[in-house]
């Protein structure tokens, strides 16, 4: 027979008799022993009477025999700061009741928890309670709340060919040979032609906290089309940019012109220098000492040999441009300058300057590069090109396979130049801003000057106008701490973006700047890339 009853009304567990009526147990450790070996083992036990039962006492009748007690599992819901997460902590049961599903709903509810309740993780939470020793705790995320989704920016998708995409995927001809001559009618656009699409930008979506509050989502950044020169916005769809004349279609941000076509087999002595406000297509070549200049693209079929070639906008050319050898620090016969992307097959003995991006299909020897953003030397999924010698001038990035060559042939690298200029601009702004810090004090004290004025219409006179100087140096002062927060940004954002990354090897005597750092190279190196990390060059293999 046990020594234990339980009441299944309120989950206690008693001694049928008090010990000192029973004679057994005898001791505390010996109950709490019996209890541990008993099926109520699992039950929390109730130490406080269990010590009172062997306490030396004339009323030990009255001492209460509940020795344990049946706890039920509990759940305790925490939600973060943002209210975005709601974390579970269960305590499984001693001898009670285990926490069921709906009991789960109704803690989550009683805590407020509304929306973003995963069923699934809820289920796999309360499973959980079968493996946990009892009176243990646990726990687990079982809410999420949904962050807003920003909307999609404005789109613009173009709906032509340009001269330049159709120079360089041109038409297969019979036999697997392509016809760089035949650019066909991809190049040209008739007025009424469409040339660019505009999706607009998307409202976003919603998100929402566990309490079900909504959290407005940020819509994307809507732009209109552009029309720039020689064309027009539909006058039935307002989102479809098309062509207004006949010419060159030449794409553009949030836009496309159209430029008139100007065609020549070869720019030579014949043809003379070319000087054009539209884009210039030449199938041939650029031939010794001649210039070609145009606001349009300009895209060439064959070779710029020691010409010059300046656009304001991109320039192609398929085989490539070569000069000649300088002496001393004589300009190179062949330049190159556009005020977008260069693409070009081969350079040597060459400046070139792109205030975008600059592409060499193979390789750069003894050149003087620039661009503002990128050099990529080779294909543009895996650039395996080479640069051999020469200069490159500034870039935040460059991509290649080679840098240098094997005999050590000196080749410079400056990376991040533009860090100099907006240093000088932050130099200027403090000196601007110690100007201003001069001029409130003076202000101050040209204040408390007029305060002392005996006339009141006098001291009103000149109390108003330092007011207005005051006014007036506040808003500069706004302006150029606004200044110099951007060029901070644009620092960090310089820095953090400039890299050189070389694909198959890295040849000794490569000197490389970024920024104001610099370092020399005496050996061969492997794959790797290089940046700026906390000021220093380093090297990732």
């Amino acid at each position: 027979m046990s020594v234990f009853s339980f009441d299944q009304n309120t989950g206690f567990v008693s001694l049928v008799s008090h010990p000192i009526d029973s004679g057994f147990p005898v001791t505390s450790t010996q109950l709490t022993q019996m209890l541990e070996q008993s099926e109520f083992s699992e039950y929390e036990a109730v130490i406080a009477n269990i010590g009172k039962l062997f306490a030396p006492t004339k009323n030990y009748q009255e001492v209460s025999l509940v020795v344990a007690k049946a706890v039920d599992a509990s759940l305790v819901i925490n939600i973060d700061e943002k209210n975005m997460v709601a974390e579970a902590t269960l305590t499984t049961a001693k001898g009670g009741a285990l926490l069921s599903m709906k009991g789960a709903q109704k803690a989550l509810a009683d805590a407020g928890v509304k929306k973003g309740i995963s069923p699934r993780a809820l289920d796999t939470f309360l499973g959980q309670q079968f493996e946990k020793p009892a009176g243990s705790s646990y726990s687990a995320i079982i809410a999420h709340g949904r962050n807003p989704k920003k909307g999609s920016d404005a789109k613009f998708v173009r709906l032509c060919s340009t001269a330049q995409d159709r120079v360089l995927s041109p038409q297969a001809k019979e036999g697997g040979k392509v016809d760089m001559k035949n650019l066909g009618a991809i190049i040209t656009v008739k007025p009424g032609t469409p040339l660019m699409q505009r999706i607009a930008a998307t409202p976003g979506e919603e998100g929402y906290t566990v309490f079900g509050d909504s959290i407005s989502a940020k819509p994307g950044t809507d732009h209109q089309l552009q029309p720039f020169e020689g064309t027009k916005v539909d006058p039935n769809n307002p989102n479809m940019l098309i062509a207004d004349c006949k010419g060159v279609p030449v794409a553009l941000p949030r836009g496309m012109r159209v430029d008139d076509v100007l065609c020549f087999d070869n720019v030579d002595v014949s043809t003379g220098h070319v000087d054009f406000d539209g884009s210039v297509i030449i199938t041939g070549d650029i031939k010794d000492g001649m210039r070609v200049k145009a606001n349009g693209d300009i895209t060439v079929l064959g070779f710029v040999e020691s010409g010059a070639v300046e656009s304001k906008s991109a320039v192609t050319i398929m085989l490539g441009a070569i000069g000649r050898k300088r002496e001393g620090e004589e300009a190179f016969t062949c330049s190159i300058t556009a005020q977008r992307t260069i693409s070009i097959g081969y350079a040597q003995y060459c400046n070139i300057k792109s205030e975008q991006d600059l592409f060499i299909e193979r390789q750069a020897l003894h050149c003087d590069l620039s661009a503002r953003r990128l050099i990529r030397v080779g294909k543009s999924n895996d650039p395996r090109g080479k640069i051999i010698g020469g200069n490159i001038l500034d870039a935040m990035r460059i991509e290649t396979g080679e840098l240098g060559a094997p005999a050590g042939t000196k080749t410079r690298v400056f990376l991040a130049q533009l860090w100099f200029e907006l240093r000088q601009k932050q130099t200027q702004i403090t000196d601007f801003e110690k100007v201003l810090a001069t001029k409130v004090t003076a202000l101050q004290q040209a204040r408390e000057k007029a305060s002392k004025i005996a006339g009141a219409a006098q001291r009103q006179q000149f109390m108003n106008k330092i007011t207005e100087n005051e006014k007036h140096i506040k808003i500069r002062s706004a302006h150029i701490h606004r200044q110099k927060l951007l060029i901070k940004q644009k620092i960090v954002q310089l820095l953090a973006s400039s890299r050189l990354k070389v694909n198959e090897l890295m040849h000794p005597g490569v000197e490389l700047k970024i920024a104001k750092d610099s370092k020399q190279f005496s050996r061969i190196y492997p794959p790797h890339l290089v940046k700026l990390t906390e000021g220093k060059i380093t090297q990732t293999f």
